[in-house]
């Protein structure tokens, strides 16, 4: 029954923090609130709990047809730590 505060590096697109939240619940105990050093969802992301990011960095994306010309010839990443 215990009270968690958990704390990540970086969020993009919460999957790894709600998969941790269900982690702790499986464990009995209860996420009460998330902290993060990098907001990197542009505010979109919903975690269910309250969220206190350091500070909040967006990036813009584009449209493969929409790309500015100085980006038109720089490859396309993917934020986020996972490989798919």
């Amino acid at each position: 029954g215990a009270k968690v505060l958990m704390v990540e590096d970086v969020v993009t697109t919460g999957l790894s923090s709600r998969e941790a939240m269900a982690c702790v619940a499986a464990a009995g105990g209860e996420v009460i609130a998330e902290a993060a050093l990098v907001d990197r969802s542009a505010g979109n992301v919903d975690l269910g709990v309250p969220f206190y990011p350091l500070v909040a960095i967006n990036f813009p994306t584009y449209a493969e047809d929409e790309l500015p010309p100085e980006l038109a010839g720089t490859k396309a990443i993917k934020p986020g730590s996972r490989a798919n």
